[in-house]
């Protein structure tokens, strides 16, 4: 009996099957290579946009960076006639916050000399004096050590404003410096054993100005110290024929120290501030601002807000 039949397929009936599958395969090889290559343009192009771009910052950057240094160059040239005399025989104190850099310090001592004046001491800030934690520490200390006749204004709240106060009763005149006294060298010597100051010698001389120097930015956690620094630096110019203070780039900034002064129109009003002391344009005009502020007039210079 014959067996069930088998349909054979030819060659020719798989071949539909083998055109279709050849199409698809070469559809899905030319989409792959063509969305690379797409890609690899696209990217391309990206590539170059960034690159004109960064070159365009750096030119421009340059250029910055050129007009600085020739803004720099001529004050340097012009500090000799600008300054002139105008500190002559006025000794200057020298208050330098934990942020100063030495750098600063040396311009600055150097433009006072340029103008006839002299850096009569120099007296350290240290961290401790603005350390939250420390604060009732830094309120006693100071309420302590006030000698005979010198009364802290009771007004004033933060302690460094209040160590600010202190500090200029003791070491800062009008028209003439004060001979050394016991209650000087006392009170100055309780807040360094203290650790709120720190200075070189026995004792720091008296002054007739005074120029606080501190560093630029400060950052959010560290907004106390700002305030803390521009809250004695107020203080301070109460006291004496003029004040200064002159912070770094960025000084004027968020919590930086003369914001505090700058958005306060009474303490703007006897304070003068600088925000670039950190370039020669803010070292001359930091000892301009010193002499201005002698005579009565108290401005504030930099590039920051003012």
């Amino acid at each position: 009996m014959p067996g069930p039949s088998r349909r054979l397929r030819s060659p020719g009936a798989r071949r539909p099957a083998l055109v279709w599958a050849a199409v698809l395969l070469a559809f899905a090889v030319g989409v792959a290579l063509g969305g690379g290559v797409l890609a690899r343009f696209t990217t391309d192009g990206d590539l170059k946009d960034l690159r004109a771009q960064v070159a365009q910052l750096e030119q421009r950057s340059a250029a910055l960076t050129d007009r600085a240094r020739a803004a720099d160059a001529f004050a340097d040239a012009a500090a000799p006639s600008t300054l002139g005399r105008g500190l002559n025989g006025v000794p200057v104190l020298l208050v330098t916050a934990p942020a100063a850099e030495a750098g600063d310090l040396a311009q600055v001592t150097r433009r006072i000399t340029q103008a006839g004046g002299s850096v009569a001491g120099t007296l350290t800030l240290t961290a401790d004096l603005y350390a939250e934690d420390k604060a009732e520490r830094l309120r006693g200390v100071v309420d302590n050590a006030a000698p005979n006749g010198v009364t802290v204004d009771a007004s004033l709240v933060d302690p460094r404003a209040r160590a600010g106060d202190l500090l200029g009763a003791v070491l800062l005149s009008q028209g003439s410096v004060r001979p050394p006294s016991n209650g000087r060298a006392d009170a100055l010597a309780a807040l360094k054993q203290a650790g709120f100051i720190d200075f070189a010698g026995p004792t720091v001389p008296g002054a007739r100005a005074v120029v606080i120097v501190t560093g630029g930015a400060v950052p959010g956690e560290r907004a106390g110290e700002g305030q803390g620094i521009g809250r004695l630096a107020a203080a301070l110019s109460r006291h004496g024929d003029g004040a200064v203070l002159a912070g770094r780039t960025g000084s004027s900034q968020g919590s930086g120290p003369v914001v505090v002064v700058r958005q306060d129109k009474e303490l703007s009003a006897r304070l003068a501030t600088v925000d670039d002391a950190d370039t020669v344009v803010g070292q001359v005009s930091t000892v301009l601002a010193l002499v201005q502020a002698t005579r009565g007039d108290v401005r504030a210079y930099g590039s920051g807000v003012r």
